[in-house]
């Protein structure tokens, strides 16, 4: 049985394992799995799935840099409601991450866990280049990251996006979309703990399925009903050479992370 790191940060470092660490039950291994896809090209796409969501309900996508939208018709223009970024260290590294107001980038600590504090930040978003500073750098036990840029500097249709923290948890079986900046929107659904052995189903008990279709460490998981987001993807659990589920750092985790000064201006639905 093994929990591994469902990396998809673009750099030029090779693949690596990251740490090794006991748990009350088995050992669980945590390990960097890097890819060098290609950047991806900058297109618009729109997503329809009638049995999730109510009919004529599309998502677009700018796979550049996500902006997902939901209408209830063809005729009804589109509400943007999610936005991805890419968060760039040194103009080379780049890892996936989900802007919060206010001004916040998040993403999963353990992709800039080596990004030392001299180096030029910055987040790429809806074809903007902004500087970014590290606000908060999580860790083993909390595997978020939180950067910041100038809220004033963000292109509008960004400025407008109030993507809210989902106040509830989902329920197993309930559809949800994973967005990353490199596959873009993918759908998938929400995993009983259950699949897990007892130990571990406290701390890892925000699950999805389709490990292999969806995004990776960094990318968002939302709720497409309620429209916000459920939480942000850092790991997968593998047992026998299976991938079996994907765990999911929640909402709630999140609200607390962000320190209090800027908690009070995100919005929780």
């Amino acid at each position: 049985m093994r929990f591994l790191r469902t990396t998809s940060g673009r750099t030029s470092r090779p693949a690596l394992t990251l740490q090794t660490w006991a748990t009350n039950g088995p050992a669980a291994e945590f390990q960097d799995s890097l890819s060098r896809s290609p950047e991806p090209n900058c297109e618009f796409m729109c997503i329809r799935n009638a049995v999730w969501w109510p009919l004529g309900l599309c998502l677009g996508i700018f796979l550049c840099s996500p902006i997902i939208s939901a209408r209830a018709s063809q005729t009804e223009p589109a509400a943007p409601w999610i936005a991805a970024a890419k968060i760039v260290r040194n103009e080379q590294g780049s890892v996936t991450g989900i802007y919060l107001k206010p001004g916040l980038v998040i993403t999963a600590a353990h992709l800039t866990a080596n990004w030392t504090g001299d180096a030029a930040l910055s987040v790429h978003i809806a074809g903007t280049a902004l500087p970014a500073n590290l606000v908060k750098q999580g860790d083993e036990d909390v595997d978020l990251a939180l950067f910041s840029v100038d809220e004033q500097k963000l292109p509008e249709r960004v400025d407008r996006i109030q993507t809210p923290l989902c106040q509830a948890p989902a329920w197993p079986g309930d559809p949800v979309i994973v967005v990353d900046i490199y596959k873009g929107a993918t759908q998938s659904h929400i995993v009983s703990p259950q699949i897990l052995p007892f130990t571990l189903r406290t701390k890892f008990h925000t699950l999805i399925g389709d490990v292999a279709s969806t995004g990776d460490s960094g990318s968002g998981v939302f709720d497409p009903n309620r429209q916000c987001l459920l939480g942000i993807m850092s790991r997968k659990y593998t047992a026998n050479g299976k991938d079996i589920a994907k765990y999911f750092v929640p909402a709630s985790e999140i609200y607390d992370f962000i320190p209090v000064d800027r908690r009070e201006r995100v919005l929780i639905k």
